[in-house]
């Protein structure tokens, strides 16, 4: 792990680890998302369980007393009978080993009437807020704001002249944007610089550190988008 602000900690799985607080933040799940593409006709490979595999993998190295997952926990809005075992069984795997919170994420919305007593609108401490971050709130004072939502990546080259796209923690001051947990989603491309939308919370610059799902390297720093 790699420590990217007072008391947070990038660990190479893509979630975020407050020791003080015993948390494990993780964001956009898309549980189901491979069911959801067979709907649409895409006939893939089914590889949904790898996601429960990879979080109780997290759980037996950090331990956590609490897990908060930073919405979009599912990836259709109207999960299918197997889209919502899939989605029951791993929540409630969770919760036999943790305290388990749902931030309200855009693609959640059919996951309340099943799980209300886990969702919220924010999670928040004495020095952070967390939120999915389709909404990013500007007026937090000294408290530093973590999201997730925009599955923020870096492009880069490698010896043998391959690119890839990985995923990266965006970190600022006053914003950490999470990395998508699911693997199917390294998508907003930071090559270029960032979105518009976070220059008020970065100041215009954030620090990106990419995830290889065994390290956590500082990657460069990127500007606002011209």
């Amino acid at each position: 792990m790699l420590e990217i602000g007072p008391g947070r900690w990038a660990h190479p799985s893509g979630a975020l680890w407050l020791p003080g607080e015993s948390t494990a933040i993780i964001a956009d799940l898309h549980l189901g998302f491979g069911w959801a593409q067979r709907r649409r006709g895409e006939l893939g490979p089914l590889q949904d369980e790898q996601l429960p595999l990879r979080l109780h993998a997290l759980l037996d190295t950090l331990q956590p007393r609490r897990v908060v997952l930073l919405g979009d926990v599912v990836h259709a809005p109207k999960p299918a009978a197997a889209e919502h075992e899939l989605v029951a069984r791993t929540l409630r795997q969770l919760e036999a080993r943790s305290q388990v919170i749902l931030v309200r994420g855009n693609h959640d919305r059919g996951l309340e009437r099943d799980f209300a007593r886990l969702m919220v609108e924010r999670w928040e401490t004495r020095t952070l807020v967390a939120v999915h971050g389709d909404v990013l709130p500007v007026r937090l004072r000294t408290r530093h704001l973590v999201a997730g939502h925009w599955h923020p990546a870096f492009k880069i080259r490698d010896a043998g002249g391959v690119r890839h796209r990985l995923p990266v923690f965006a970190v600022s001051e006053r914003l950490t944007v999470l990395p998508a947990f699911s693997p199917f989603f390294a998508g907003l491309d930071l090559t270029k610089g960032q979105p518009e939308e976070w220059n008020t919370l970065t100041g215009g610059r954030v620090k990106l550190y990419a995830t290889t799902g065994l390290r956590v390297v500082l990657v460069g720093e990127r500007a606002r988008r011209c």
